[in-house]
């Protein structure tokens, strides 16, 4: 079983364990404090949400609980899609809980997206994916994510901007990812196309970045292995939206289906621009901010996105914590 790179190995994470319980114990202050104040100033507003939850539509709860299931399935055919082109069959069921596991992880640590880059690597390890392969699918994964959220914003925009509800948070989120996306993609195509590595990478790059890129060359990934993984990202923003205007439909709000799409994005962005908590509280608000922008009342929008958070972050978080906790007591009896 290939080793995972030395400043990833878990015997040199001793020193910095202290630092991540300070940081997290801060963080965690931090965000009651944040929860206190407003709770203090918004009590009003708080009571109307109340009223608005106590009187939502269960039946559309649910089906915002399903799409979030089917989400997990997608993501999970994803990961299984890449992982099979580059000489891995691996059951759904063991990606879906290397994908849980890795997801609690980041969550609840602040800055947590290498320690779950580390915790999925090494799932995937225990079911026969080397790392370097690990990290090349969660790469192409990510990649593939996030040009079918720009082909999904592409008709929004438009929609949008002929409707006169083109605000400048949602012009602002899309011009953010579009970046984003750029610069990610020139960081894994431009290494990966050149002819020959040039000399400066042996040089000055560590050895496993450099036997990394080699790898994955050598699996010669084309865009046909990218088309199926591309489909199953992009029915995953779909049902993302979709579950958006779920738990608006389960608010009694039925008109809000441009709003739902346009709040997805907005999410999207915090949480990847938000490295703690997956944006929680400032994701969170800016998706209420971008419902009531688009029409939607202000206690309906902030209900509403507190029962897409329910299946959006906080079941997943739930799910993936007792599976990490599972396979770890699992592991240790071994």
């Amino acid at each position: 079983m290939e080793r995972l790179p030395s400043e990833y190995d878990s015997t040199n994470t001793g020193s910095s364990r202290p630092w991540r319980r300070i940081v997290s114990l801060v963080w965690l202050l931090f965000v009651l404090g944040l929860v206190a104040l407003f709770v203090v100033s918004r009590h009003h507003e708080l009571r109307d949400i109340g009223h608005v939850l106590a009187s939502a539509d269960r039946r559309w709860i649910m089906v915002a609980g399903v799409l979030e299931l089917v989400i997990l399935v997608l993501i999970g055919r994803t990961y299984q899609t890449i992982l099979l082109s580059l000489g891995h069959q691996i059951s759904l069921r063991s990606i879906t809980s290397c994908y849980l596991r890795g997801l609690a992880v980041g969550t609840v640590i602040p800055f947590g997206g290498p320690a779950a880059m580390v915790v999925f690597i090494r799932a995937l390890s225990q079911v026969g994916v080397p790392a370097n392969d690990a990290v090349f699918a969660s790469t192409l994964s990510s990649l593939s994510g996030f040009a079918s959220f720009l082909l999904v914003l592409a008709p929004l925009m438009l929609t949008l901007a002929l409707t006169g509800h083109l605000s400048s948070l949602v012009v602002g989120a899309t011009l953010a990812l579009a970046v984003l996306f750029l610069l990610a993609v020139c960081a894994v195509v431009i290494p990966l196309r050149w002819k020959r590595l040039p000399g400066w990478i042996p040089r000055y790059m560590p050895g496993w970045i450099t036997r990394f890129l080699m790898q994955a060359r050598d699996h010669q990934v084309g865009v046909a292995d990218l088309r199926r993984p591309f489909v199953y990202s992009l029915a995953v923003d779909l049902c993302g939206a979709a579950m958006l205007y779920a738990a608006l439909l389960s608010v009694g709000e039925r008109s809000g289906i441009l709003a739902a799409f346009a709040g997805y994005q907005v999410e999207m962005l915090f949480n990847v621009i938000t490295p703690l908590f997956q944006g929680i509280g400032i994701a969170d608000l800016s998706i209420a901010v971008a419902l009531n922008e688009l029409g939607v009342h202000l206690s309906e929008a902030a209900a509403a996105t507190l029962v897409y958070r329910l299946w959006d972050l906080w079941v997943p978080l739930l799910a993936g914590a007792l599976v990490y906790l599972f396979t770890r007591r699992g592991s240790d009896a071994r």
